[in-house]
């Protein structure tokens, strides 16, 4: 127990030691704090005059920037507007230039189009007259040829050296004509284009009669006999056609051949079988009663012969003049007649 005592009496004599060191360190600290608060206090006093010094400048450096800021702005503002309105001036000369070119370019149009139509009125009357002209030389061409005859499949070399004289005999021989019959064949020859080959279809014959009579008559009889052959080869009798009329005529051999083929003749066609509807109603219009309006049509001229000025015209003279109501009748009356007959009657001189 004295142990522990002693002990004890130790513990307690070494506790008041530490609490007076942990004072003094304490103590110590506050000095530190103190001293380098003084330190800061210091440096911001020794650099505070610096630190304004600086922010002036910076400040008159920021107002300067200013100043050539805004003089830049102003020198920019106004040369965007200088050229704002340069782009204007010159957008509004472009656009004139613009405008004219366009008003120019339009009037040229108008005109091109009233050249235009005017040009294609004047190639419509040139087509027109031109179609009237190429019909007018296919009828003349046609006239020309109104006494032809063309023969085809002659071979070449047959009629020998006079054609004149082959066709008559070809003529005589095949072709019931009358023995008294002049044929007056002015010409014959074969066509005007070069001579073929041996292989290719031979040139008709064109025969040339003075009087179309003689011409319709020999071209009745060959077709009436149908069939002519000179030696192996089939002899053909046709109209010598114009050469419009020749390429017509072969627009529609397709049509004639199927037309040859179902029945129908082509020279002589009979309209109650091509058209029956149409033979029927034709058969009906004809067979309709007419009326006639003679009689009110002579009373209506009553009333223009007979009108208030003439109130006095006799019976007589009434119905002389109603003869011309009738107009088959007053061509059959002779005025020369009447005339004389009227100038003997009211004769007043005497004829010595």
């Amino acid at each position: 127990s004295g142990k522990r005592n002693t002990k004890g009496h130790k513990r307690k004599d070494k506790s008041p030691k530490t609490q007076d060191k942990s004072a003094s360190d304490t103590k110590a600290s506050n000095i530190e704090a103190d001293q380098a608060s003084n330190r800061s206090e210091t440096a911001e006093g020794q650099r505070s005059p610096g630190t304004s010094t600086d922010s002036e400048d910076i400040i008159r450096a920021i107002n300067e920037l200013k100043t050539e800021l805004k003089g830049d702005n102003d020198c920019l503002r106004q040369g965007i507007n200088h050229l704002g309105q340069e782009l204007n001036a010159k957008l509004v000369t472009e656009m004139q230039s613009l405008s004219d070119r366009v008003r120019e370019q339009e009037t040229r149009v108008e005109q091109v189009e009233g050249w235009a139509a005017e040009a294609t009125e004047a190639l419509c009357t040139c087509l027109e007259q031109q179609r009237a002209l190429q019909q007018k030389l296919t009828d003349l061409e046609s006239r020309s040829r109104r006494n032809n005859i063309r023969i085809f499949g002659v071979a070449e070399g047959e009629e020998g050296n006079s054609v004149l004289q082959f066709i008559v005999k070809l003529l005589r021989r095949e072709l019931p004509l009358p023995q008294d019959l002049d044929l007056k064949i002015q010409r014959a020859h074969r066509s005007l284009a070069h001579k073929p080959r041996p292989e290719a279809p031979p040139r008709p014959i064109i025969i040339n009669f003075q009087e179309f009579t003689t011409k319709e008559l020999v071209l009745r009889e060959a077709w009436k006999k149908g069939k002519i052959q000179l030696g192996n080869r089939p002899l053909f009798f046709d109209h010598d056609y114009a050469t419009e009329i020749v390429k017509k005529r072969r627009e529609y051999n397709v049509i004639k051949k199927g037309l040859k083929e179902k029945g129908p003749s082509l020279l002589y066609p009979d309209l109650s079988e091509i058209y029956p509807n149409f033979w029927t109603g034709l058969r009906i219009v004809l067979t309709l009663p007419v009326t006639v309006t003679q009689a009110e049509r002579s009373f209506s001229k009553l009333k223009l012969i007979k009108s208030y000025l003439r109130s006095t015209v006799s019976q007589e003279r009434l119905t002389g003049l109603s003869v011309s109501i009738n107009h088959s009748i007053g061509e059959q009356i002779s005025y020369n007649n009447i005339i004389d007959d009227f100038a003997s009657r009211k004769a007043r001189k005497v004829w010595f």
